[in-house]
């Protein structure tokens, strides 16, 4: 996880940040706690994809994502 200085617009936070990976929220967590403006994923080496967390996360985004799946 990278600190970043600006707010990322919605596109730009779905290139930067890594929501299926096992440890995102706690990398939100310290990101909230230490008062980041934001954060980047790119290039992190504890990045652990976790396709068991990746579906109920689509589908409670939004019911058109769940029907994607």
């Amino acid at each position: 996880m990278k600190k970043l200085d600006a707010t990322l617009t919605e596109n730009e936070a779905l290139l930067h940040r890594k929501d299926d990976c096992c440890n995102y929220d706690r990398c939100l967590d310290k990101a909230a706690t230490l008062r980041w403006r934001s954060f980047s994923c790119i290039g992190c080496s504890e990045y652990k994809q976790d396709f068991h967390q990746l579906v109920p996360r689509l589908r409670n985004s939004s019911p058109l994502a769940g029907a994607l799946l």
